[in-house]
């Protein structure tokens, strides 16, 4: 493994010769280095493009126009031109604060409803994906809470006390992988007691609590 850094390292220098710190790009591209401590299961740029893609055309227009959207006397001209409601521009005329307000209220709204009290309807249901991806792995008992897992032609180490896999997957997303799955089903143990606190429905409200005030027109 330190050899395949140390050869990362080198096409790195030759790919960026002016990059005075390999270990500051590694922590941007490389998984080794990525920060555990973030606990995030998307490590892409996907939602920068998805919110890019929402802008669309109007993306270039002044600052004040994307947060605050179109004034009434624009909105008047603006029905005589049917072509211009398209999906990205209906995001302009409305504003990106009011849709976050609007999305951050919605959101705080339908968490209110949810029956269960430990983690998020959706990690729910990863987890259960996750159990049943972990069917293809056998698992042995070396210690106290610590497994060996093998799945397919690899051996991975698993230990429960520390919540770790050596795959890393489950350090960096705080969700355990497949081969954590298998070691906690085999120790008779519930998966979701396993996921990180930033993933429980507590954390969920604290995130959406806050509310984006409405600011009246100055008319």
């Amino acid at each position: 493994q330190e050899v395949l850094l140390q050869a990362l390292e080198c096409q790195f220098k030759e790919c960026f010769p002016r990059a005075k710190d390999v270990a500051i790009v590694l922590s941007r591209w490389s998984k080794n280095k990525f920060d555990a401590s973030l606990k995030c299961d998307v490590n892409n740029t996907n939602f920068v493009e998805s919110f890019d893609s929402t802008l669309g055309v109007d993306r270039c227009r002044p600052i004040l126009t994307l947060l605050e959207g179109k004034n009434p006397n624009q909105l008047i001209l603006m029905l005589f031109n049917l072509n211009y409601f398209t999906n990205t521009n209906l995001f302009v005329l409305t504003g990106i604060r009011r849709v976050s307000m609007v999305r951050m209220a919605t959101r705080r709204e339908n968490c209110k409803k949810w029956e269960r009290t430990n983690i998020c309807p959706n990690i729910v249901k990863r987890v259960q994906f996750l159990c049943n991806e972990s069917r293809t792995c056998l698992a042995y008992q070396s210690g106290p809470w610590e497994f060996l897992i093998v799945d397919a032609k690899s051996t991975i180490s698993v230990s429960l006390n520390n919540h770790t896999c050596i795959c890393n997957a489950w350090q960096l997303f705080g969700i355990p992988c497949k081969h954590g799955m298998r070691a906690i089903l085999y120790a008779g143990l519930d998966p979701q007691t396993y996921v990180h606190e930033w993933y429980s429905i507590k954390r969920y409200k604290m995130a959406y609590g806050s509310a984006i005030n409405a600011i009246p027109d100055k008319d």
